[in-house]
């Protein structure tokens, strides 16, 4: 891990936008740059696992969103070393500052405010646990799922990404892909708070505690646009869902 993570992402990002711009770079140039970039990636706390009390690690960009990570067609990422039992989807809801990056790849992180999925969440056994995450001057929330795989359910792609991963046994065994629609999220967060159906971290508190119900919860009535931020081109969009390169 170098010295200063910040430092060397920049000098790693300016090599990556220089290789996208050629029509053939070299492929052990791109190598050597994506795998130092996968290697700086901070493990950040995203969850606690509502069943085994297993904190949740994932490795994410939080500099900016400038980053390979972030890159909704060809993100640069890495896997967390291990997921609690139970575990299923991890997506999320950034809301952007005022000043905003505009890297050469198309970025979605989602809405402005935290939500569920319903057609995951209703299943039986299946709960959520809402985390802030800070991505540079962007405001971010992780919102994870646990519980019994629901049989022919499709579940979410990971937070800023356009696949997720198919888990059985603990085990990778490939991945799927959801088409983001603002149709099938709900940004009513009380009632599934009521219900136990959806727990939380507060920000800041490093004991992890994993909170239950809605007094207290501060992701309940947040200000923020219920449709997904899409940023291509230097051009940030506000659409109702996304496939590939355009918004429908």
């Amino acid at each position: 891990m170098p010295g200063d993570p910040t430092a060397e992402r920049a000098r790693l990002m300016a090599e990556s936008f220089r290789l996208l711009a050629q029509d053939s770079p070299d492929p052990n140039r791109v190598r050597d740059v994506n795998h130092r970039y996968r290697a700086l990636l901070p493990e950040v706390v995203v969850a606690r696992s509502p069943d085994s009390g297993e904190p949740v690690r994932w490795p994410i960009d939080v500099f900016g969103l400038d980053g390979r990570f972030w890159d909704y067609l060809n993100s640069i990422r890495r896997p967390p070393q291990a997921l609690p039992p139970g575990w299923l989807a991890m997506t999320g809801a950034l809301r952007p500052a005022d000043e905003l990056e505009h890297p050469p790849f198309a970025v979605v992180p989602g809405p402005d405010v935290p939500f569920v999925v319903p057609r995951i969440l209703d299943n039986p056994g299946v709960r959520a646990v809402i985390a802030e995450v800070r991505v540079g001057g962007h405001t971010g929330w992780t919102i994870s799922y646990f519980g019994p795989k629901p049989e022919g359910v499709p579940l979410v792609n990971l937070w800023g990404a356009n696949t997720y991963p198919v888990y059985r046994d603990g085990v990778n065994r490939g991945w799927a892909r959801d088409r983001p629609r603002v149709s099938q999220y709900d940004f009513g967060l009380a009632p599934w708070l009521r219900a136990g159906k959806v727990l939380w971290l507060e920000p800041g508190d490093e004991s992890l505690t994993l909170r239950e119900g809605l007094e207290g919860c501060p992701f309940v009535g947040l200000d923020g646009r219920r449709l997904i931020t899409v940023i291509a081109n230097g051009v940030i969009e506000h659409v109702s869902a996304f496939a590939g390169h355009g918004a429908g």
